[in-house]
């Protein structure tokens, strides 16, 4: 999945991106912003089940936040089959793992069946985005997953004094 991505955002001079000095940095940067990658083999089979993307982490969750608190692009791409699903990194930050496929699609910018549409990524990736606003029944939802996910963790320990608890 990183080749082909890479391949094809080569006009964004994408590149791969592997940082151990700090965990949660999405996989791909490219001249406008960060993309995080996931693959999965199988939607559930049951409609009503929640998607789960066991490989997406409290601290991938807390870099999505922080970059777009800070008025940064951060994108996240779930691929499964021939599907392909781009969401915004803070709503991925939200919902991923505790939504259905259907509902994950619903909060697409742009999905893809039968193969990625490399036009149509690169033209949504290369957007601004919008300053990071969420409701504020968004705004709970999302501190009170971060807490959550960052309980456990103890490298994650200073974003409970940043301004997103404010």
């Amino acid at each position: 999945m990183r080749g082909k991505v890479i391949r094809a955002l080569k006009p964004l001079h994408a590149i791969a991106v592997e940082n151990p000095a700090l965990p949660g940095t999405p996989d791909v940067n490219y001249v406008e912003g960060w993309l995080e990658l996931k693959w999965i083999r199988a939607w559930p089979k049951r409609a009503s089940s929640v998607v789960q993307i066991d490989h997406y982490s409290p601290q991938q969750r807390i870099w999505h936040i922080k970059r777009r608190v800070a008025g940064g692009s951060a994108w996240f791409l779930l691929q499964c089959g021939g599907e392909w699903l781009l969401l915004d990194g803070a709503v991925a930050a939200l919902h991923v793992n505790a939504v259905t496929h259907a509902e994950l699609i619903g909060l697409c910018h742009l999905y893809c069946s039968g193969g990625l549409k490399v036009k149509e990524l690169i033209e949504c990736i290369s957007k601004r985005m919008n300053v990071f606003t969420l409701s504020d029944a968004n705004v709970m939802k999302l501190r009170e997953r971060l807490r959550e996910d960052t309980a456990s963790q103890p490298d994650a320990t200073s974003i409970g004094n940043s301004e997103l608890w404010k």
